[in-house]
């Protein structure tokens, strides 16, 4: 069940940011990557994903994301969501799944 809401942030996330899933995990430091990236962990992470969950089921789609990366992913997030109150109008909207 875990891993179908995961699906549904990303896909959420890339069609939201009009991005492709390989601009989404490409190793770069650019904030069009970056950003969404972290985002999902928060997102992920805010609704019971373990940081573990999260790495295999990133790994499952062919993807490489550390534990610590994300952890540091999570933490830029909060940091974000504290000073921009747009991107938490953003996560509110990305965080609706369809069952």
């Amino acid at each position: 069940m875990k891993e179908y809401i995961f699906k549904q942030y990303l896909d959420n996330i890339l069609k939201h940011m009009d991005i492709s899933i390989e601009d989404f995990f490409e190793k770069s430091k650019k904030n069009t990557s970056v950003i969404p990236r972290q985002i999902l962990y928060y997102m992920c992470y805010e609704k019971g994903m373990g940081v573990y969950d999260i790495e295999s089921y990133i790994d499952k789609l062919g993807y490489k994301a550390t534990h610590p990366t994300i952890l540091h992913g999570i933490k830029k997030a909060e940091e974000i969501l504290e000073n921009d109150t747009d991107y938490m109008y953003i996560v509110k909207k990305l965080e609706k799944i369809e069952l």
